[in-house]
């Protein structure tokens, strides 16, 4: 479980690794542009900096909306209880996996301001290094290269874990330079009882990640014989 740490003037800063000197100006991108820090920048489910410091290498995501609501407010959340926050939530799993050993990012801390009722967010986690996301590798055709079979079986372990990935696609599949294959983003997720409804929506949610990209990039292809090795990798 997050230490908690009040911050001024409404707000939490939620820390995993105790032995690193977080304070609330790690979430701020102007702390780390003025240490010449920031090395590159990113989209998901939130704004992404990617940063490189005396502490570490490290991601830093600012939670925000999707969809129509974001129309009207991209950062600002409905506050219910600290423990109902994004931040917490995904910062609790995060810990979780990670002391199972599931490939997961190490969890490292976040923060939550809370003002008149609402929330605004920030996630840190370790960097994986030498990652790249699974769009990516397909895009630039060495999908021949993946192992299937092991992307697969790692995403059994997920499951056989009862962590339910909320937005399992191919972004969110990271392989690094020795081949090991890690999930990433779990905003929203959650451990539950397994069950195989669940677990086959992740599977058919990824599949359908797959034919989305196929439609937009025709340099981006899954064949039929890579997702069957996928599937009997999951299966064992």
């Amino acid at each position: 479980m997050p230490q908690l740490i009040k911050t001024k003037p409404h707000g939490y800063l939620m820390q995993s690794d105790t032995q690193l000197p977080i304070t609330q100006d790690w979430f701020n991108t102007d702390f780390w542009q003025q240490q010449n820090a920031v090395k590159g920048t990113g989209t998901g489910r939130g704004d992404v900096w990617f940063i490189d410091s005396q502490y570490g290498k490290f991601v830093l995501r600012r939670y925000r909306r999707g969809g129509l609501i974001a129309k009207l407010s991209k950062r600002h959340f409905v506050f219910s209880g600290l423990q109902r926050t994004r931040p917490w939530q995904e910062l609790s799993l995060l810990e979780t996996m990670h002391n199972q050993g599931l490939p997961v990012p190490k969890p490292i801390a976040a923060i939550c301001q809370i003002d008149k009722g609402f929330y605004q967010a920030e996630l840190l986690t370790e960097t994986i290094e030498g990652a790249t996301d699974l769009f990516d590798l397909i895009k630039q055709q060495q999908n021949d290269q993946l192992n299937w079979k092991e992307i697969g079986r790692v995403i059994a372990r997920f499951h056989q874990a009862g962590i339910f990935h909320s937005d399992l696609n191919c972004h969110n599949i990271m392989i690094d330079n020795t081949s090991k294959v890690w999930l990433i983003d779990f905003d929203k997720c959650q451990q539950k009882k397994p069950h195989s409804s669940w677990m086959q929506n992740n599977l058919d949610r990824l599949k359908r990640s797959f034919n989305k990209e196929a439609t937009k990039y025709p340099e981006f292809t899954v064949t039929d014989a890579q997702w069957t090795a996928l599937l009997a990798g999951y299966h064992g």
